[in-house]
Order: C-alpha cells, then sequence, then structure tokens
C-alpha cells in the first residue's frame, strides 16, 4: 500500500558529489558548496512526510467511498423495529346516530380526529375505547363526510365515507 519507486538506483556519495560538481561547471554555475551528504539527508526529511499524508488520503478516500456499504445495511435492518404500525381501518357501523370506528396503528391521536361536512363544519370526536381502537362521530348516515385521524408525527389519515343511495 506504500509507494514505493520501482527503480532504485545506488550510486555512492562522492562519486554524485562530483557529478553535481561537473554539471555545475558545465552550465558555467558557480560550485555546490553544501556538502552533498546534507543535501541528501534535507530531501529525505522533506518527502516523508509528504509519503504519509499521500498514503492517509488514499486510505480516508477509500474509507469514504465505502462508508455508503456499512451504513445502508444497518439502517435496512433497523427500520422495521422502528417502523411505526401503519393506520388501517378494522371495524364500522352506525347505531343511533353515532358512526363507530374502530382503527389499528401506531401514534393514533384519538382525540384530536374530527369528521368535516361538504359544508365545511367539523365535529370532534367521540372517544368510546380507545385503548381498543374505537372512536365514534354524530352522524346520521345520509351525507358524505371527510374522517380524519391526526397522528402523532403531525401528518393525518383522510378517509371519505360516502353513503350508499338505493
Amino acid at each position: 500500500m506504500f509507494y514505493h519507486k520501482k527503480n532504485k538506483y545506488q550510486m555512492d556519495m562522492d562519486t554524485a558529489n562530483a557529478a553535481l560538481q561537473n554539471i555545475l561547471a558545465a552550465c558555467d554555475k558557480a560550485p555546490n558548496t553544501i556538502p552533498f551528504d546534507k543535501i541528501v539527508l534535507r530531501q529525505k526529511a522533506n518527502t516523508k512526510p509528504y509519503n504519509r499524508l499521500i498514503v492517509l488520503t488514499a486510505v480516508l478516500l477509500l474509507l469514504t467511498f465505502l462508508s455508503p456499504l456499512v451504513i445502508v445495511p444497518i439502517a435496512t435492518r433497523l427500520e422495521p423495529y422502528f417502523a411505526p404500525e401503519p393506520v388501517k381501518l378494522i371495524n364500522d357501523y352506525i347505531e343511533d346516530d353515532i358512526l363507530y370506528l374502530q382503527f389499528s396503528g401506531d401514534d393514533i391521536c384519538y382525540d384530536q380526529a374530527y369528521i368535516e361536512f361538504p359544508d365545511g363544519e367539523r365535529t370532534s370526536s367521540i372517544p368510546v375505547d380507545t385503548d381498543k381502537g374505537w372512536i365514534g362521530f354524530p352522524y346520521n348516515g345520509t351525507e358524505e363526510i371527510n374522517i380524519y385521524i391526526p397522528l402523532e408525527n403531525g401528518s393525518h389519515v383522510h378517509y371519505l365515507l360516502t353513503p350508499k343511495h338505493e
């Protein structure tokens, strides 16, 4: 995983220093006054941190690309444990001008449920047995109504009741 050059050329310090002095003389430049072994040590000291940062950057980039593979399966596995049961209408009947409805599901706010008539009039629910999911509404069975069941997360379940005309 560490970056290494494939070809390493070895040269002793005296030969390298002589080659540097010859190159500088050929280019009509002043001769080198810094000992060659100090130049080599300085070069090694300057490249070590960069090599380590390159490896660290590569590891972080790899982890960034692989992180969705770790997160998604965990969320998928935990979803059934935290997903609320959807609201369902189980049973209904009308007796003495009261519409009785039984619901199943989580997070239902029975005391905030209401019906709305076509003229815009709203009527609150009559709690019957909220432990078993029963609520009631005053209703004579002759007109269309909208039933709104609020949930604790702020959303509503909306049912439309249309009487059957024979």
